[in-house]
C-alpha cells in the first residue's frame, strides 16, 4: 500500500479557504472600525461583493472541494477517502486517469465507469515532491491507466 496523493490535501484545503475568509476580514475590517461600513455602507459593499464574486469564480474555476484528502494504492485497488467517507474503488471500475491543470492546480482525475459514492469521478493532487515535474505526474497517471485497463481485461477473460 502506498499513498499517492499529497498527504496534506485536507489541510491545504481547509487553507484555501480560511485565506479567502481572512482576506475578506481584512478588507472590511477598517471600514467596519471606523464606521465608515455602517454610515455609508454602499461602496464597502460593493468591494465586498466584488471580492466576493472573484473569490466564488475562483472556488468554481479550481473546484477544491472535490479533492479527494487521501488516496493509497492497495495494488488492486484505490482506498479514497475525502473527510469521514471513504470508498475503495477496484482497477477495474476505472475507465481513465488523466492529469489536468483546471484552475492552474495540476491534479489527477480517476475517471470511473460506475457512479461511486464521490460521483463519477474522482481528483486528487499528487505528491509533493511531484508538483514541479509535470512528467512524472503523467507517468504515475498513465501506470493507473494502464493497470485499471489490465483489470479490465482480467475481468473480461473471467466472465467469459
Amino acid at each position: 500500500m502506498q499513498v499517492i496523493s499529497f498527504r496534506n490535501s485536507a489541510l491545504f484545503r481547509r487553507g484555501i479557504w480560511l485565506s479567502a475568509v481572512a482576506l475578506l476580514a481584512f478588507v472590511a475590517a477598517p471600514a467596519a472600525l471606523d464606521g465608515r461600513l455602517w454610515q455609508y455602507p454602499a461602496p464597502s459593499l460593493a468591494v465586498i461583493a466584488m471580492l466576493c464574486a472573484v473569490l466564488s469564480f475562483f472556488f468554481w474555476r479550481t473546484q477544491i472541494h472535490r479533492l479527494a484528502d487521501e488516496v493509497v494504492d492497495c495494488h488492486d485497488s484505490l482506498k479514497v477517502r475525502r473527510g469521514r467517507a471513504e470508498e475503495s474503488v477496484p482497477f477495474s471500475s476505472i475507465s481513465s486517469v488523466r492529469v489536468s491543470t483546471d484552475g492552474g492546480l495540476r491534479r489527477i482525475t480517476v475517471n470511473l465507469r460506475e457512479l461511486g459514492s464521490f460521483g463519477s469521478k474522482i481528483e486528487f493532487l499528487p505528491q509533493a515532491s511531484l508538483w514541479s515535474n509535470p512528467a512524472a505526474i503523467e507517468r504515475v497517471a498513465a501506470a493507473l491507466t494502464e493497470r485499471a485497463n489490465q483489470a479490465q481485461r482480467t475481468s473480461a477473460r473471467s466472465v467469459d
